[in-house]
């Protein structure tokens, strides 16, 4: 019993936080929050040219997720024009 290992898992937690977003103000208003809207998205390539991960930000994926959960994954690193 001295050799036994502990067989219990480890907590796995999401590598992006999602933000809660209010659904009147995200019904109400015009919010940048995904990669389509940010200066450094090159949206023939869906790549974003500061070499960040974009799958999880893309519009498609942003308005699945808040229909599941109410949360987004928010870039912090968002340029708008």
């Amino acid at each position: 019993m001295a050799n036994a290992k502990n067989n219990s898992q480890k907590k796995i937690r999401p590598t992006i936080k999602k933000d809660p977003i209010h659904p009147a103000d995200y019904n109400s208003y015009n919010l940048p929050f995904a990669c389509e809207d940010c200066s450094h998205f090159s949206s023939t390539t869906e790549i974003c040219t500061l070499g960040l991960i974009s799958e999880p930000h893309l519009k498609r994926n942003q308005e699945k997720s808040y229909s599941l959960s109410g949360k987004v994954a928010l870039c912090r690193f968002i340029e708008i024009d």
